[in-house]
C-alpha cells in the first residue's frame, strides 16, 4: 500500500511540473516599442464623393506639425494610384481601370513646403472628370511625404532626420452612370471554442457590382441560460467599405469577453439587401483552466487506478494466505 501512495505521489508530481512548464511557455512576451521623434498629422484621411462626367469638383484637406514637435517638418504632395490586391491588401502606384482618377486630379497648392511646429496648411486639389468617364467606382492616393529637418542654420538649410514618412488622403469616388450595386456574403461564422481573446464573428463578402459599398456587422451576445445582452453593437453596427471584385475577410470583435463562460451568440451581417445570420452556442476556457481541468481528471483517474491496484493486491494476498 505505501509503495503504491508513493507512485501515486511521484505521478502528481510530474504532471504537476509538466503543467506549470505548459503554463510558463504559454505566457506571452513583451516588448517595449520605441516611438517616433518626428511626424504630422493630416485630416480628413479620407473623402467618399460622387462625380458627374464632364463636371469639375474642388475640395482640399488639411496637414499640420503638432506643436510637441523639436523638428520642421519639409513635405511634398503626390498622387498615386490606389486599389486592393485579391487579399485586401492596400497596392499603392499599380495603374488599372479602378484609378484611372490619378490622371483627373491636379493639385492646386504648392506641391511642397516645411511646417514648423503649431503650423497647419490646406492643401487643394482639383479632379476635371472627362465626358467619358467610366459609371463606377474610381480610387486614388493623394499622399503628403516628408522627412524631419532641422530648424536650420543661417543659410535656411537644415539636415535631414530620420526616415521619410508618409500619410494619404484617399480619395473613394463614385462616378455616376450605370452604377452595378450587388454583393455576395460568401461565409458568416462564430468560433463555438475559445482558450484566449475575446468572443467574435467573422464575415467573407464579395463585391461583385462596379462600385464601393458598404457591409453592416451586428454582434450579440447572451449568457447560456438568460435572455438579458452581455453585448450589443445593434445601435451603432461595426461597417465597412467594400470595393469593386473584391472579398473582404473582416473580424467583428466583443470587447473584455469574460474570463471564462458559456454563451449564446448571434452574428448577422448585412450587405446590399442581403443578410446572413448565425446563432451558435460559444464555450469560453482560458488555457489555463483547461489545464487544470486536466489536471483534475488526471489526479483523479491515477487515485481509482492505484486504488483499483491495491485492492486487487488486497485480495490475492487473502487468497495466498
Amino acid at each position: 500500500m505505501k509503495k503504491n501512495l508513493k507512485q501515486f505521489w511521484h505521478m502528481l508530481a510530474i504532471i504537476a511540473i509538466a503543467t506549470f512548464t505548459i503554463l510558463t511557455i504559454g505566457v506571452p512576451k513583451t516588448f517595449a516599442i520605441a516611438e517616433g521623434s518626428a511626424g504630422f498629422t493630416l485630416s480628413p484621411l479620407r473623402e467618399d464623393i460622387v462625380l458627374n462626367p464632364g463636371d469639375t469638383y474642388r475640395s482640399s484637406f488639411k496637414i499640420s506639425c503638432p506643436g510637441t514637435q523639436t523638428v520642421d517638418i519639409k513635405y511634398e504632395v503626390d498622387v498615386q494610384a490606389f486599389y486592393v490586391d485579391e487579399n485586401y491588401n492596400n497596392v499603392f502606384g499599380v495603374a488599372s481601370s479602378r484609378n484611372l482618377i490619378t490622371d483627373w486630379i491636379t493639385i492646386d497648392s504648392p506641391k511642397s513646403g516645411t511646417l514648423s511646429p503649431n503650423d497647419v496648411t490646406e492643401i487643394l486639389f482639383t479632379i476635371n472628370v472627362p465626358a467619358d468617364a467610366p459609371a463606377g467606382g474610381q480610387y486614388a492616393d493623394i499622399r503628403v511625404s516628408s522627412a524631419a529637418i532641422s530648424n536650420g542654420d543661417e543659410s535656411g538649410n537644415g539636415a535631414a532626420l530620420g526616415e521619410k514618412i508618409a500619410i494619404g488622403h484617399l480619395v473613394y469616388a463614385e462616378v455616376t452612370g450605370k452604377t452595378i450595386r450587388q454583393g455576395e456574403i460568401i461565409n458568416v461564422d462564430v468560433p463555438g471554442f475559445i482558450l484566449s481573446g475575446d468572443i467574435a464573428g467573422t464575415a467573407s463578402i464579395k463585391n461583385t457590382g462596379n462600385v464601393h459599398s458598404r457591409a453592416y456587422y451586428t454582434l450579440k451576445v447572451y449568457p447560456l441560460f438568460s435572455d438579458e445582452e452581455l453585448y450589443t453593437n445593434e445601435e451603432d453596427p461595426a461597417s465597412a467599405v467594400i470595393l469593386p471584385d473584391r472579398t473582404l475577410l473582416r473580424k467583428t470583435v466583443m470587447d473584455n469577453t469574460p474570463t471564462f463562460g458559456i454563451f449564446n451568440v448571434v452574428y448577422t451581417v448585412e450587405f446590399e439587401g442581403v443578410t446572413q445570420q448565425v446563432s451558435k452556442m460559444v464555450i469560453k476556457c482560458p488555457i489555463w483552466l483547461l489545464f487544470i481541468i486536466i489536471f483534475a481528471i488526471a489526479v483523479v483517474a491515477i487515485y481509482f487506478v492505484m486504488r483499483a491496484k491495491s485492492r486487487k493486491n488486497s485480495r490475492k494476498r487473502i487468497e495466498t494466505e
